[in-house]
């Protein structure tokens, strides 16, 4: 049988042997090291479960060749260890919907608050590091129960809020979205700038006042890419007051951004990063904690957002967006993404401009900064809204630049330095004008609003001199002087609400998703 087959394999009964043979022998060989044993079992345990599973040989072969390719270093010999304790299981789509199945007949078989809770936990991290688990929920009716379970919630005395978070990130987990709260979908995008950033966070303030409500909830989608990923998972994520963003973004200046030239070039040569890699996830880390991106999609007002960055692939770079919010593969979607990690670590792999952080590797893979090959991210934002809300109208596009040179600066000829040739290089690969001018083209222009302000000066992405950041901060308040009808504009559009009879339809098609 299979079983017995392998276990021979595995655990094979010693054959006799000859005295004689054996002392002979014995002065020729030396007994294998533990090294050697290991090396052994592993490579007899791929060879017995191509045989006996009838598995590709690439797949399991490789778990082989990394172990017996191993030099004799102690980490090396720690990873030996750990290969050991590693079982090789390949999971068939038959297996893959019993246990999806099993676990939602476990959530529906629960009766406690507790209970539901648990169950439902473990099904959400099932459907986290399974993504192709969602195939099976739909016909399993997975989101009309968890959407039941919350409406019984909400109509309880007391609201238990933590369980309503729980079955929200399952709902996340189950690809369901729920509908705009505004008369369409109004998406943010903010691009990358270094310490540009602070122009998006004043020209944010603006319309947060104009509005009168918080940018989180004016907002169904938003996204950033380097320093606008940066304000898209602060604002997105943790909710931070626009003044406290702009302070963590002065604070941030002056302490990573501040560095000697001498260390600097020194640093650039031996790690091709300017500044102090650790040092810069070091900060992310202690402002952003451990939370998960998916964490972030727990409250019901909480915006679906996304952050971009360049993932290092054979011939060149390809979009990788972190998201807080599930899609379901399908020849629509274009772009691979995951919900899986923290958010300091999207953060960080969006945000390592080349020259001035080192490049981020994360669980095998090598992410560069996403302004590389899309610093206007808006065009990627609107794709991924058709995904998440097919059927509903775009109602305000708000894409934010980060300043740019006004003409008569942008073609003075004068000497740079070492900073300034960096970011003159960065720039000149992540210009976002392109993409404007192709969205200010295709969509109508009482939903399209570009804001990119010309400055008086070509500030560089790693400004940290006070007098230059307050000069940066009044070029942006004359822009928004200037462009005081825009902004009104903008705000009488993000406020157009969803019409009585449009609420009234989408309740009654929950109520039917649910009872039927």
């Amino acid at each position: 049988s299979t079983n017995s087959s392998l276990a021979s394999v595995l655990f094979p009964e010693p054959k006799p042997t000859d005295k004689n043979e054996t002392s002979s022998s014995s002065s020729t060989t030396t007994k294998p090291t533990a090294k050697q044993q290991a090396q052994n079992v592993v490579s007899s345990a791929a060879d017995a479960a191509v045989n006996v599973l009838g598995v590709g040989w690439g797949a399991l072969s490789a778990v082989s060749n990394r172990i017996t390719g191993l030099t004799s270093s102690q980490s090396k010999e720690a990873i030996v260890n750990k290969q050991l304790q590693t079982i090789v299981r390949v999971i068939t789509p038959e297996t893959l919907q019993q246990r999806t199945t099993s676990l939602i007949d476990s959530v529906k078989a629960a009766s406690s608050t507790l209970s539901q809770t648990i169950r439902i936990e473990e099904l959400s991290n099932h459907l986290l590091h399974q993504p192709d688990a969602n195939y099976f929920t739909k016909k399993q009716r997975l989101v009309p129960y968890l959407l039941y379970l919350r409406r019984q919630e909400y109509h309880k005395p007391v609201i238990d809020k933590a369980f309503i978070g729980i079955i929200n990130e399952c709902l996340t987990l189950a690809n369901y979205v729920q509908a705009p709260r505004g008369k369409g979908i109004r998406l943010l995008s903010i691009d990358g700038g270094g310490m540009r950033g602070l122009i998006s966070i004043n020209a944010l303030r603006r319309i947060e006042d104009l509005v009168g409500e918080p940018i989180h909830t004016m907002f169904d989608y938003m996204c950033g890419v380097s320093t606008g990923a940066v304000i898209a998972a602060m604002l997105g994520a943790f909710k931070v007051d626009l003044n406290q963003c702009e302070e963590l973004y002065k604070h941030f200046s002056s302490t990573v951004f501040h560095r000697s030239k001498a260390l600097g070039i020194s640093s650039l040569i031996t790690n091709q990063s300017y500044y102090d890699t650790k040092s810069f996830e070091n900060y992310l880390r202690s402002r952003m904690g451990e939370r998960l991106m998916l964490k972030t999609s727990l409250d019901a007002d909480s915006p679906k957002f996304s952050i971009i960055s360049a993932l290092t692939v054979p011939n060149g770079f390809k979009l990788f967006l972190f998201r807080n919010y599930s899609i379901l593969m399908s020849p629509h979607a274009h772009y691979d993404g995951t919900s899986k990690y923290k958010v300091w670590e999207a953060v960080r792999a969006s945000t390592c401009a080349p020259g001035y952080f080192e490049e981020y590797f994360l669980d095998g893979n090598v992410f560069q900064d996403g302004g590389l090959i899309a610093n206007n991210p808006t065009s990627i934002a609107l794709h991924e809204c058709k995904l998440l809300w097919p059927g509903e109208d775009i109602q305000c596009v708000v894409s934010l630049g980060n300043g740019r040179p006004a003409p008569d600066v942008a073609f003075q000829s004068k000497s740079m330095g070492l900073r300034q040739k960096l970011s003159s290089l960065v720039d000149s690969v992540t210009n976002t004008e392109t993409i404007h001018v192709c969205l200010h083209d295709l969509l109508p222009p009482n939903i399209y609003f570009r804001l990119n302000p010309f400055m008086s000066e070509d500030f560089v992405l790693d400004e940290h001199r006070p007098e230059r950041l307050e000069q940066m901060l009044r070029d942006t308040q004359i822009y928004i002087r200037q462009n005081e009808y825009k902004f009104l504009k903008l705000a009488q559009q993000l406020t157009r609400l969803r019409s009585p009879f449009r609420r009234l339809l989408d309740k009654l098609k929950q109520l039917l998703f649910i009872y039927t």
